[in-house]
């Protein structure tokens, strides 16, 4: 579950998380010797992976100490799969894992949600949520005007946003699978493509 705070930090929660992700992990290493690199990354995906995916939008605009925390869990994952000491240098391993950081995981998340609200795939009360920006418009939508920091991690907020950086050929995808890898396809090329998504490292 998410423990939520009165100010909606999620500093409990993330504490919580990673308390409880470093002792998964800690066990696991302790069999690894019993593990193949892939059961290995099919184990760690099943009981870690899956803990920092869950509900992870809520992590959008969070303070960015508790992102590094988030990052610290899959970092130390990612080690665990691949047979690195703790101190050791994480280098390219991520990519040779296809594991996003932990920030462009949940932009992958919200921007996923986008789509099937707009394909008719999401449900009806997130769908309400999007208008474009201009009448017959199917490419950008209207960013809603907010007045709190709390609006501008809403949904509703950063929905639009982060749609509208998109590049037509992702935008006008019609299916969901191809929507899905060339996402991926486009987050792993982050460090090369900065003008494209400066909007959505904002």
């Amino acid at each position: 579950g998410i423990t939520v705070d009165n100010k909606l930090s999620f500093d409990t929660h993330v504490t919580a998380l990673k308390k409880d992700c470093f002792r998964l992990i800690r066990n696991v290493v302790k069999k690894r010797f019993i593990f193949s690199n892939d059961q290995m990354k099919l184990v760690v995906n099943s009981i870690v992976a899956c803990r920092l995916d869950y509900c992870n939008s809520i992590y959008f605009g969070i303070n960015e100490n508790l992102l590094n925390q988030l990052q610290l869990i899959q970092n130390a994952a990612a080690k665990a799969v691949v047979g690195l000491y703790k101190h050791d240098h994480l280098g390219e391993t991520l990519k040779e894992l296809h594991w996003l950081p932990i920030k462009y995981r949940v932009q992958f998340k919200l921007l996923l949600l986008v789509y099937k609200c707009l394909n008719g795939l999401g449900p009806d009360y997130l769908m309400s949520m999007f208008r474009y920006a201009d009448f017959n418009h199917s490419i950008y939508f209207h960013e809603p005007r907010v007045l709190s920091h709390y609006g501008e991690r809403s949904f509703q907020k950063t929905g639009p946003k982060l749609w509208n950086c998109l590049p037509l050929e992702l935008k006008s995808c019609s299916n969901i699978d191809i929507f899905k890898s060339l996402l991926l396809l486009l987050s792993q090329r982050i460090d090369n493509i900065t003008i494209t998504l400066s909007c959505l490292l904002s």
